[in-house]
């Protein structure tokens, strides 16, 4: 029964986490390719991103014990830690600058249609409160709160879904766009990925390290499969984007004004906590959510200060860090149980990283993480037969 109740508040988390508006929105990016090109470009960008890399950094965190970064020690030394940290915080407070942003955006539009009334430092500070008042709770209060949460958020997606099918179809096309299957792909794989450096830290404290990695990216695959789906169905079938526009007109406005807080809080929530874990592993601070506090405050402060255009861009860029990242500390793990010298590893890190923006110009049909991912770790692993590596100790495997 202790671990059911384990399992059920780690699916359910990281169900929570993939509601959001930020998953609708990227829906709609696929509309152009049509309903089943479209859902292919879901399906396997989900399977490559939470099979290929949450499942494995969710098994490590749990296994070692350790946050989500502090395992880059494997392949990196504490030198390795530090920066991927440092990266990891820095894209984490713009993370949850723009998920605030994006529920101020849809929350002002559906309030100014139902209310006539516009906030937006009114409607961002109701969502950092509401976040802090997450990270500020107990954690049993906090899983049973969130548990609570998020079924009802599942019932309003429900309702949504409803809403979509129900709507009436338009004659409208959708606009043709230069996109290909392979970067749908992409933008599928790139979502789970900016959860790759923060799953550990939810899994470093539970026992079973293969069932509850499974139950955590499965969670987060199903909630983010239904929430692309809803945002290619919305287009095709409305000939729209502005999902709060349809949701206003079909009356279900402040059941949608709703989801919108709540979806954001429990998936922003997760972001400032990993944010406040990487700094701790910088400062040595214990007191993590006094961090966490104070990462969602910067953040409130970017979101109403700085044009989120720019910022988003530099988002990607630090995002892109991690799959050659990861990619080298799973064959450190998983393959070779030894590792290649620190320095060593630290230039097949930006090898991998130049070789993403390179590796574009292709656009594979599978994404271009995915041949980051094979490519970077078959060099790494071949690497190890020229170079003698060092292998981990068994407390290093086993913690």
């Amino acid at each position: 029964m202790k671990h059911d109740g384990i399992f059920r508040s780690q699916f359910l988390l990281w169900l929570g986490a993939a509601i959001s508006i930020a998953e609708i929105l990227t829906g709609t990016l696929m509309a152009p390719l049509g309903l089943t090109r479209g859902l292919a470009a879901i399906v396997l960008g989900h399977l490559i991103g939470c099979g290929l890399f949450l499942v494995p950094a969710g098994y490590l965190g749990a296994k070692l014990h350790q946050s989500a970064l502090a395992s880059a020690q494997l392949a990196f030394g504490r030198g390795g830690v530090l920066l991927a940290s440092g990266l990891n915080a820095l894209q984490l407070v713009g993370w949850t600058a723009v998920m605030i942003v994006n529920a101020q955006l849809a929350m002002n539009s559906i309030s100014g249609k139902l209310f006539g009334f516009r906030s937006p430092l009114l409607m961002a500070t109701i969502v950092a409160i509401l976040i802090i008042a997450w990270l500020l709770m107990g954690s049993q209060l906090l899983f049973k709160i969130n548990n609570a949460v998020v079924g009802l958020l599942v019932l309003g997606t429900v309702l949504m879904l409803v809403m979509v099918f129900m709507a009436p179809t338009t004659s409208q096309s959708v606009s043709p766009t230069s996109m290909t299957f392979g970067q749908a792909v992409e933008l599928n794989v790139t979502m789970a990925l900016s959860w790759l450096p923060l799953i550990g830290d939810y899994t470093q404290r539970v026992d079973r390290p293969l069932p509850v990695a499974l139950v955590s990216a499965g969670g987060y695959m199903l909630g983010s499969l239904v929430m692309f789906v809803t945002g290619l169905l919305v287009v095709l079938r409305t000939g729209q984007t502005d999902i709060t526009a349809l949701l206003t007109r079909s009356g279900l406005g402040l059941v949608a004004l709703l989801i919108i807080v709540f979806s954001t809080v429990t998936t922003t929530f997760l972001d400032t906590y990993s944010a406040a874990t990487s700094l701790a592993n910088l400062t040595g601070s214990r007191h993590v959510n006094r961090l966490a506090v104070g990462v969602t405050v910067v953040g409130l402060l970017i979101a109403l200060t700085v044009a989120m255009t720019y910022y988003q861009n530099f988002l990607y860029l630090i995002g892109s860090v991690f799959t050659p990242l990861y990619a080298i500390i799973f064959v450190t793990y998983f393959v070779r149980h030894a590792t290649l010298p620190y320095w060593l590893n630290f230039c097949w890190w930006v090898v991998g990283i130049v070789a993403y923006y390179q590796l574009q110009a292709i656009d594979f049909i599978g994404g271009t993480t995915l041949l980051v991912l094979v490519g970077l770790s078959i060099a790494v692993w071949l690497t190890g037969i020229i170079v003698k590596p060092t292998a981990l100790g068994y407390r290093e495997l086993s913690h």
